[in-house]
This record gives structure tokens, sequence and C-alpha cells, in this order.
């Protein structure tokens, strides 16, 4: 039940960013990542190979779906390694608890903020490597602020609602139910 709902969220996200955010004409460059802000709290609550997995494919359907203006794979990539990261850290300094669900709304905005600065330098990264001519020290700084503060804000709007959906469905949902052969069964 969690992975589904979990996949629907995250296919709204990407739908959203792709139909609406990815369209409209700002003048100062990038609007708020929505699927990042999801895939946030994904890695905020699952194991970081489920949010690899995750951010790998919400950022192949961002590259995939129209009006990409990038190599495909790239925002894949980046968002990959930035959910497996912050899963990696939430597992091992035990930040949230085990499952993520102790995570305070003020945790979960600050862990997009510092995710959303990092998945912008990491994309102007990857796109010096090759060879991308739109890649100059006042872009980046310019698209990386903005891109973060937008996302920011838009994760109250994104994160938090993804993350009280997850830990309010755990995944043990259906580990109470008990059979004739289970012990303490019928």
């Amino acid at each position: 039940m969690r992975a589904a709902v979990t996949l629907l969220m995250v296919t709204v996200a990407v739908l959203a960013q792709a139909t609406v955010v990815n369209r409209l004409p700002f003048e100062w460059g990038p609007g708020p990542d929505l699927v990042l802000a999801a895939v946030v709290a994904v890695a905020l609550t699952t194991s970081p190979a489920a949010a690899a997995g995750c951010g790998f494919a919400a950022g192949l359907a961002v590259d995939v779906l129209p009006p990409a203006e990038h190599p495909m794979g790239r925002y894949a990539l980046v968002l990959c390694l930035a959910a497996y990261v912050l899963a990696l850290l939430r597992t091992n300094t035990g930040f949230g608890g085990p499952t993520g669900s102790g995570v305070s709304a003020w945790a979960a905005v600050g862990a997009t903020a510092v995710t959303a600065a990092g998945v912008g330098l990491g994309y102007a990264f990857v796109g010096f490597v090759m060879g991308d001519a739109n890649i100059t020290p006042a872009a980046v700084a310019l698209h990386t602020g903005v891109g973060a503060l937008l996302t920011t804000l838009a994760s109250v709007l994104v994160t938090l609602p993804v993350l009280w959906v997850r830990s309010a469905l755990t995944e043990s949902d259906f580990a109470t139910i008990q059979g004739p052969t289970s012990p303490g069964g019928w």
C-alpha cells in the first residue's frame, strides 16, 4: 500500500513539474523542483537503495518528458545520487529514527533546501563535465540559489504531505494479519 501510494504521489509530482512548472516563463531562470521535493520525502523515510531507485526513476521521467532541454540521464544521475546520499545520512546518523517517521517539519524543509542546493550544483558540475556552454559561475550561482529557494518554499506543499502520508502508512500494515497456520492464529 505504501509503495503504491508513493508511486502515485511521485508520479503526480513528475507530471505537475513537466506540464505546469517547466512550461511557466520564469524570467529569473528555474522554478521550484516539485520532483526533488517529493524524492526528499521518500529518501527521509526509506533505505538508501530504495531512495536511489526512486530518485533515478523520477529523474529519468523528467529527462524524458518534454520540454527537457538537456541530455537524457543528466537529471536522473544527479537526483539518484542526491536521494542515495540523503537516505544514507539519515540511516547512519539516526536522523528521524529508523524509518524517518520522527522527522520534524523544519528538518524536512531544511533537508529539502540543502538537497536542492546540492542537486543544483551537481547538475551544473555534470553539465560542465559534459561541455555545456551555458555553465558559468554567475549562471550556476543564480540558478542554484533561486532554484533552491523556490524548491524550499514548495516543500511545504510537496515534501511535508508526502512525508506525512509515508509516515502514516507503514510497511508492516499487513504484518499483523494472522491466519489459521500462524502462531496465535484463529
